[in-house]
């Protein structure tokens, strides 16, 4: 429209037709259907371009040519199109995205009807479309993420490695999977405690025939270092599957009580609805109800005196919500998505109200405006190689959740299904390494000490890399929070301009500055093309005076220090303890000593064999112009290169231990005060940093 701020309301005898401007770069229109009732909308869009978002999905990153339903399905086997996170958004290489505004059924279709049309199909009495027009994909992530809800930051104790089983049988598994994750020397901050574990399924009273002395359970996981995360679903059974000696019999004791108090979702006949689930036959709880939310709230409360922050939000997806009669009479069809956001903000109200926001959850289920309850997970994939249900699809499935909003995303590592051969156990955790959240889960209930030392080994080693990288995950962290830019950033959202890199599916961003090549097949060698890095500029020689053309920047191997031209293709060779990971060159990457065990904070109770994070900081400058930084704890970076010298200026907002780590340098020009490591991987040069600026230099890095 040529004027911004008109908005107008046009209607006939059968529809009303309602334009607004949210702003100057957002449009939004609502179709209502005057009778009051359902009707197919279908809504064209002329475009024939490329196509992100729309959820989690497992099978493709550019939906061109796919038909993609906005319904949030649980399906363990072979995903296809369809996603347990469904977004009704989408981006547009031409500059623009489309938000569906509705919890209606719909679909996506991407040009495969018809080739210049992205084609809406939405069943619902009114149907809302807002339209973003930002330009570049981060833009319209950052607008997206203001209308629907900023990403939450997780607490810091939330990033270190989590360990879980399908099933602990008894108390010596759980402390078993706490103390050899310490007795090996492998970072973990969490537990999950998966099902079953209560009386009665979601009745939050544990089972102590199952799990004897549950105080001193949770009193040693605490001592070690341990949150406790625990299972649950929105499901109350009136009648249980026994999976475990303790499990009672007929329904659970909380049933009549939520039934007779009127919490349950409903049938027509006002009867709870009864569904059939994977742990017995049980009622649904009426999120949308206050009632029944505080007391169901009341219930998770008898989790409190075990130190539990940590709640693992399985089911939700809404399968049996098809004729259901809800407390605020919400169309049962639009509950099939709905549901999932209510379910999961109830479980984040506990956080709020209950646990003064310190935890977290980790959800299967999802849909728009969920990113504001963090942690999700990619749901139940096998173990295998396979690109349909294995660890290709996930690496594609944690991509297309990052650009739909959701940044705070983990999966099971090494698949949930099935047994992990030692190559995909290895090639998995690397993959779970750099992602938001690392977890260990499968059905088979291994551990990394569970198959071979080598194996052990390598996943200590990227165990204490994802730890050790804390920093510099929780900066990404706050900028998703402040602007929608997820941590793991897809090569179409991190380099728009190069149409090589949104080609490839299979790579990505951690962050800035860390460029991550999955291995998704068998074998020890795989492509990686590097994408176009902008030109370093001019700098003065170290004479001083005359300009010269600084090279251009490059891509440097994490393990090695060999630089790569970027704009570039090249044949990796990954042997089983190293991945392709490279960093952009003049990074500067805040991180922590690798002998960290834990992100909790020192509190009463934890060993003093414990290392906790402290304010000891690493910051790994690698070669190239170095660039500048700010952390979220107060570590100022100025970085430049002048005169044939590079510098870093430091301060800090409290004085704090800082190691400066020059990665692979040229040894024979180290410059002033720098040590070279016993490793030979970095130079490094101690220091206490505070509020006044300390500057350091060396020779300024010549590419070979």
């Amino acid at each position: 429209m040529e004027d911004a701020t008109r908005a107008g309301v046009w209607s006939n005898e059968a529809i009303q037709i309602e334009l607004e401007w949210l702003d100057i770069t957002t449009q939004a229109i609502t179709w209502t259907a005057l009778d009051g009732k359902a009707h197919d909308f279908v809504i064209p869009i002329r475009d024939n371009s490329d196509y992100y978002g729309c959820g989690e999905r497992f099978s493709s990153l550019n939906h061109k040519g796919q038909i993609l339903p906005i319904a949030s399905i649980d399906r363990p086997e072979n995903k296809g199109v369809i996603s347990y996170k469904p977004v009704p958004f989408y981006m547009s290489t031409r500059g623009y995205a489309v938000w569906l505004d509705s919890a209606a059924p719909a679909t996506f279709d991407f040009n495969a009807t018809q080739r210049d049309q992205v084609l809406i199909h939405c069943s619902a009495s009114r149907v809302r479309l807002v339209v973003l027009i930002a330009g570049q994909s981060e833009y319209l992530l950052n607008d997206f993420t203001e209308l629907t809800g900023r990403p939450r930051v997780p607490p810091a104790w939330s990033f270190a490695p989590w360990k879980s089983r399908d099933v602990h049988r008894n108390r010596d598994e759980v402390l078993a999977d706490a103390e050899l994750t310490r007795k090996h020397d492998l970072p973990g901050g969490v537990i999950v405690i998966d099902s079953p574990w209560e009386t009665c399924y979601n009745n939050f009273v544990i089972n102590e025939r199952q799990f004897s002395n549950p105080a001193g359970m949770f009193a040693r996981l605490r001592e070690l270092g341990f949150y406790p995360c625990l299972w649950l679903t929105p499901f109350i059974n009136v009648e249980n599957r026994r999976d475990m000696e303790g499990i009672e019999e007929g329904p659970c004791p909380i049933f009549a009580e939520a039934r007779d108090k009127g919490y349950f979702v409903k049938t027509p006949g006002g009867e709870p609805m009864i569904a059939e689930w994977w742990k017995g036959r049980g009622a649904l709880i009426d999120f949308t109800n206050p009632d029944a939310v505080r007391w169901w709230h009341d219930q998770i409360d008898r989790t409190k005196p075990w130190g539990v922050r940590a709640f693992k939000c399985d089911d939700g997806e809404g399968n049996f919500v098809q004729d259901a009669v809800f407390f605020d009479g919400s169309p049962a069809a639009e509950m099939k998505n709905r549901y999932a956001a209510l379910y999961l903000k109830a479980v984040q109200d506990y956080i709020d109200t209950r646990l003064d926001g310190d935890g977290v959850l980790f959800a299967r289920s999802g849909f728009t405006g969920t990113q504001a309850q963090p942690y999700c997970w990619a749901g139940d994939n096998e173990a295998s190689f396979s690109f349909e249900n294995g660890l290709p699809s996930v690496v594609l499935a944690g991509q297309n959740a990052a650009l739909s909003g959701l940044p705070f995303w983990g999966h099971d590592i090494a698949g949930y299904i099935g047994r992990p051969d030692k190559e995909l156990f290895i090639r998995w955790t690397q993959f779970g390494a750099l992602s938001p959240l690392m977890q260990v889960h499968m059905t088979s209930n291994l551990g990394p000490w569970d198959l071979d030392e080598e194996t052990l080994a390598i996943c200590r080693k990227f165990a204490k890399l994802h730890t050790s990288l804390f920093p510099y995950i929780f900066d990404a962290a706050q900028e998703a929070n402040r602007r929608g830019t997820p941590i793991i950033r897809p090569m179409v959202l991190a380099f728009p301009r190069d149409r090589v890199a949104a080609s490839k599916r299979y790579q990505y961003m951690f962050g800035p500055d860390l460029l991550v090549a999955p291995m998704i097949q068998p074998g020890t060698h795989r492509s990686v093309y590097l994408p176009k890095l902008e030109s370093g500029g001019h700098n003065t020689d170290e004479a001083g005076g005359t300009a010269v053309s600084s090279p251009g920047p490059r891509w440097i191997d994490y393990w090695s220090g060999k630089p790569y031209a970027s704009d570039s293709t090249i044949e990796y060779h990954a042997p089983f303890d190293r991945m392709p990971l490279f960093v952009r060159s003049g990074a500067v990457i805040c991180m922590l000593p690798d002998d960290v065990d834990t992100l909790a904070p020192r509190y009463n109770g934890l060993s003093a064999d414990v290392k906790t994070m402290d304010d000891s900081r690493i910051l790994a400058i690698w070669p190239g112009e170095p660039r500048s930084l700010m952390t979220y704890d107060g570590i100022r970076v100025e970085g430049g290169s002048n005169r044939g010298k590079s510098y870093l200026r430091l301060s800090t907002s409290a004085e704090r231990p800082i190691e400066l780590r020059r990665m692979w340098p040229d040894t024979d020009r180290l410059g002033d005060g720098w040590t070279m490591d016993a490793s030979g991987a970095f130079a490094k040069m101690s220091l206490q940093v505070g509020p006044d600026v300390i500057e350091v230099t060396w020779p300024e890095t010549q590419w070979k």
